[in-house]
């Protein structure tokens, strides 16, 4: 079975745009997979500091 991805959308400002832009072109990167890896760094880091507060 094909793997199928959803999409999401959000608005932000020109300037906001044009930094994601640069940041992913200085890492090789398309925006979507940067924002991906900043979304999935940003969820773990959540979730092991809910994690710690478990205990």
């Amino acid at each position: 079975m094909a793997k199928t991805d959803t999409q999401i959308s959000c608005r932000v400002t020109h300037e906001f745009k044009a930094r994601l832009e640069a940041q992913a072109a200085r890492e090789r990167r398309s925006v979507s997979n940067l924002i991906i890896k900043i979304l999935s760094d940003y969820l773990e880091a959540a979730e092991a500091e809910e994690t710690q507060e478990e205990k």
